[in-house]
């Protein structure tokens, strides 16, 4: 039998100002916290901003400064393995492997030491003391007052790798515990991914037994090895490449180089290869920087530092255990894809690709596999995200409800604590408050209503399309109490809309009917297809009055009530006749301060949807973690109603020119509880 050769701990000089070798010191570290409860804080994780803070107090603290070293290989290296596999994003989250259990076989292990401390450990046989194993436990989820490992919340399975028997047996209890990882930061020397070395290997009993144990535990979870840190290399080792030869292998098998890399906040810039590259493996390959401040068996409190792809190695055993704990629905099968998925490859010219999932390649090189290990993007969504939305997969973008000014807040309301359940396209399910999934066409700022506003008007209905975007032309037909109006769109797709008034009384008094038909470019109704959510037609019925008070005052009076036909889309599956409405009252009076002057106060409350709901069928998640398809109806009239008080004043300037100003104040803007909105607008207006 070919013999072990363990994948190789240096000797590294630091610089003066970073910590040295042997005994650690000094001080505890940051606790780490949940930053909410349950899988990512219960909701959906696309951008880790809301957890920076916590994450680089954790990356300034001193467990996590012990592993940020500059160190000599031929030139200066600068590593920081928790940092560059951005670990740090995990912990924050207060995702520790808990529950989850990685095993190692390895040389020894001092089971005293403080970073294994209060761990529930499994040892498998008779475990002789060594360095090695004590440093690969130490990174894959040690955790003490000096250092903290990758996973420190998980257990552990150790077992020794001096003869096939013993790796057999290391290799059951890891599938009999259901532990997430076995990691081998350890190989067989000489040997290459040929039929001769798998022979060699395999063939008698014991060989045999560790193969079959091998495959077993490859069929439930993930077998990790470490490559050789011969850096020139042009074979890879036999157990790296091992699915080369038995491709039943390759569901539960990855390979981890070492790599220092130099990288900033958002991506790896380059990298300097320490091991032999992925080669055959590179399908099932990754890196991960390998200089560790770690435990060694010197004593219950003795660290000291190396490098190697044997420290790469448990790096993505706990990473495993990680991702195993923040999606409980996940396969460690699955959880190994999201490992290569979600690599760092921009950094590299890629030799191939490979379809991971469905519809879903990614790039990888023969040097680094398919890239640094990068945990903060697995743990976010990858690929596309759907929703089952009346039993289809729909994209979060096309499910997204645009809620117009008349439908206000009302969607955004009725889902708002619905916890759905979103997937991506790699299986993985993310909470997501159904808030989220309403998105706003934006009011029409008082400013702009100021705008348009006819001389002295607060606002009227009857007056035509004040809520809608669009130029509106005005048609006064000779000899007829007619008007009539137009609603022009301002691009391809926008609102565009008819009506017809028709005055009866004189100018002491008057009444005004009128019909209008407006399709809505998505500003005032949303609820339609398409990003800009337009679609929804209105019929509506006007009725204004307006009176002379005295000698100078007037009084107006304007209604409007309809129904609108939204076809539905995104989320909403159906979408119901909706009832709307709109009123206005403006009191006034000319000649106030001079001659030919008007005055006038205003109260409205513009278009705004008064009864109509949709239903759906969409993928929600109970407070237990159930996920359910639920049936919902939800109502489309807000909650608050949108009022609006104006003052406008104006006065001549000549024959031909006038000064006007407007004041207004709108509370539940928008028909949005809470919100407001105030203007002031001078217009200048000159006649030719």
């Amino acid at each position: 039998m070919a013999r072990h050769y363990l994948t190789g701990l240096l000797a590294i000089g630091l610089l003066a100002a970073c910590k040295g070798g042997g005994s650690g010191g000094g001080g505890g570290g940051v606790d780490i916290t949940p930053g909410g409860s349950g899988v990512l804080g219960s909701y959906y994780v696309d951008d880790f901003s809301p957890f920076e803070s916590a994450a680089a107090t954790l990356r300034a603290s001193a467990r996590y400064m012990r592993q940020a070293n500059a160190w000599f290989y031929g030139g200066q290296l600068n590593s920081y393995p928790l940092a560059s596999a951005r670990i740090e994003y995990a912990h924050a989250v207060g995702l520790t492997g808990e529950g989850q259990t990685i095993a190692i076989s390895d040389g020894g292990f001092l089971t005293s030491h403080e970073t294994l401390r209060g761990k529930n450990l499994t040892t498998v046989g008779s475990l002789p003391v060594d360095d090695h194993g004590t440093t690969v436990a130490s990174i894959a989820a040690g955790d003490s007052g000096r250092m903290i490992g990758v996973a420190p919340g998980a257990d552990l399975i150790l077992g020794r790798y001096d003869d096939q028997y013993d790796l057999a047996d290391t290799a059951d209890m890891a599938r009999v515990r259901g532990a997430v990882a076995l990691n081998n930061s350890w190989g067989y020397t000489g040997t290459t991914p040929s039929m001769s070395s798998f022979n060699a290997i395999f063939s008698g009993g014991d060989g045999a037994a560790y193969l079959a144990a091998l495959r077993a535990y490859a069929g439930q979870g993930v077998v990790v090895f470490a490559l050789s840190n011969d850096e020139n290399d042009t074979r890879s080792g036999l157990m790296a490449a091992l699915p080369v030869l038995d491709p039943s292998l390759e569901a539960g098998w990855l390979a981890v180089g070492n790599a220092v890399p130099v990288y900033n906040s958002s991506r790896i810039l380059s990298a300097t290869r320490l091991s032999a590259g992925c080669l055959e493996a590179a399908e099932w390959c990754l890196v991960a920087d390998g200089f560790w401040d770690a435990a060694d068996a010197g004593g219950w409190n003795s660290y000291s530092t190396g490098t190697g792809s044997s420290f790469a190695a448990p790096q993505v055993s706990g990473a495993l255990a990680l991702l195993a704990e923040a999606f409980p629905d996940l396969t460690p099968h699955d959880l190994r894809i999201r490992l290569l998925a979600s690599a760092d490859n921009g950094w590299f010219a890629a030799d191939g690709s490979v379809e991971l999932a469905a519809g879903f390649w990614h790039d990888y090189s023969e040097e680094f596999g398919h890239g640094f290990l990068d945990l903060r993007a697995a743990l976010m969504p990858i690929g596309t995200t759907t929703l089952s939305v009346n039993g289809a997969a729909m994209p979060l973008e096309e499910a997204a409800v645009r809620q117009g000014s008349a439908v206000g807040d009302a969607v955004e309301r009725a889902l708002a604590g619905v916890s759905l359940e979103v997937t991506d396209s790699l299986a993985a399910g993310f909470a997501l408050d159904g808030a989220v999934m309403a998105t706003e066409a934006a009011p029409l700022p008082l400013a702009a209503r100021i705008a348009t506003r006819p001389a002295g008007h607060a606002a009227d209905p009857v007056a035509g399309f004040a809520e809608f975007s669009g130029t509106e032309v005005e048609l006064a037909l000779a000899e007829a109490p007619l008007t009539l109006r137009l609603l022009m769109p301002p691009a391809e797709g926008g609102s565009l809309g008819l009506s017809v008034t028709r005055r009866f009384g004189d100018e002491d008094a008057g009444l005004e009917l009128g019909l209008s038909l407006a399709r809505d470019g998505g500003e005032v109704f949303g609820l339609g297809g398409g990003r800009a959510g337009d679609g929804t037609t209105m019929a509506a019925l006007s009725v204004g009055f307006d009176a002379r008070l005295g000698d100078t005052g007037f009084l107006r009076l304007g209604a409007e009530a309809g129904v609108a036909d939204a076809s539905g889309g995104g989320m909403l599956g159906q979408v119901g006749s909706l009832g709307v409405n709109a009123f206005s009252a403006e009191i006034g009076a000319r000649d106030v301060f001079g001659k030919g002057d008007r005055l006038v106060l205003g109260i409205s409350a513009p278009m705004a949807v008064t009864s109509g709901s949709a239903t759906t069928q969409i993928s929600t998640r109970s407070a237990g973690g159930q996920v359910l398809l639920s049936d919902m109806v939800i109502p489309l009239a807000p909650e608050d109603r949108e009022q609006v008080l104006s003052l406008g004043y104006e006065t001549p300037l000549s024959a031909r020119a006038s000064l006007r100003l407007d004041l207004a104040h709108a509370e539940n803007w928008g028909n949005r509880s809470g919100q407001s909105d105030t203007a002031a607008g001078l217009t200048l207006r000159i006649s030719f």
